[in-house]
């Protein structure tokens, strides 16, 4: 007896001692976890965070706790964690083009394999935009407007955006220079004051395009957005191109395998839950959610198509 009770407590204590190994991971989680946004409060990547935290708590059993720290585009959150210990307790909430392009354009502090991919809840409704007035039925009408005026200008607020305007220039053989904003917003405001003949918004021109004041011209992703059903894709109309740019939430890499298929889960339950379901529905993002392997496969192939898009925007004509 006094021998299997010597076992047992060193057992205990050698679980105690491998705190992050296999007896952390079966406990996980036994203290609050910290999601750090990487914009700044209000926008539809902290909106969806915080609606994902107050779920994911209710699945976990312990709280998650949103905060902000937004700049680069989302790297400074994105750096930050790639510091932090893999232990489940930090992820960050940002744009899945954060971490699939980014790295491509400029040297930052992480790469694309620096995560674990742990879901992604929602995807963007990239599109441009322009004013009724200008009597623009698609984006063909307007590139065939362009090149009648000699030019087009377009609100741009992304590298992304001004990749697929080039290239969108450079397939219609058309001048589109564009002309620098801080966010989607300001695109919209440019746009509805006439200072650009149209903008790209990866989102807020939604309201405006719902009450009239905005025609949509064009969505980037692979299918239509589900609350403008009438516009068409890049490729619909003969682009070879397209963007998806997700919600994502990711950890540092090498988190224990137990830790997460845990969150996998938790992420999986609330991503299909009606509350989020209903929250994406309202602020015009696409109905989707994928975790684990197959979204690590959905980063590597996006990053994939980006560097075919940087090369061919690079390349001489």
């Amino acid at each position: 007896m006094r021998k299997h009770a010597l076992l047992a407590g060193l057992s205990a204590g050698l679980c105690i001692l491998a705190a992050s190994g296999a007896c952390a991971a079966q406990q996980w989680p036994a203290k609050p976890i910290t999601i750090t946004v990487g914009f700044g409060a209000g926008g539809t990547t902290d909106v969806m965070a915080r609606a994902v935290s107050d779920l994911l708590a209710r699945e976990l059993g312990q709280p998650v706790v949103v905060e902000n720290k937004p700049g680069a585009g989302g790297a400074v959150a994105a750096t930050g964690l790639a510091k932090q210990a893999p232990d489940g307790y930090n992820l960050v909430a940002t744009t899945s083009t954060t971490l699939t392009l980014d790295p491509l354009l400029s040297k930052l502090g992480y790469a694309l394999d620096d995560f674990t991919y742990v879901a992604a809840v929602g995807e963007f409704p990239e599109a441009y935009v322009a004013l009724p007035s200008k009597g623009w039925k698609t984006l063909k009408d307007a590139t065939a407007a362009a090149s009648q005026a000699g030019q087009l200008t377009v609100a741009s607020n992304s590298a992304l955006d001004k990749m697929i305007t080039a290239y969108v220039s450079r397939h219609d053989g058309v001048k589109l220079p564009t002309v620098p904003t801080r966010s989607g917003a300001e695109v919209v405001t440019q746009v509805l004051g006439g200072h650009v003949d149209m903008g790209y918004s990866s989102g807020a021109y939604y309201p405006q395009a719902k009450s009239g004041q905005l025609h949509v011209l064009a969505v980037l992703g692979e299918k239509r957005v589900g609350g403008l059903p009438e516009v068409p894709t890049l490729k619909e109309l003969g682009y070879d191109i397209s963007s998806i740019n997700l919600i994502l939430f990711v950890a540092p890499k090498g988190l224990p395998p137990e830790v997460e298929a845990k969150l996998t889960k938790a992420f999986e339950t609330v991503g299909h839950s009606q509350p989020i379901q209903d929250l994406m529905a309202q602020r015009s993002v696409n109905p989707f959610v994928q975790t684990g392997a197959p979204l690590a496969a959905t980063a590597r192939a996006h990053a994939d198509g980006y560097k075919r898009l940087i090369e061919a925007t690079r390349s001489p004509q």
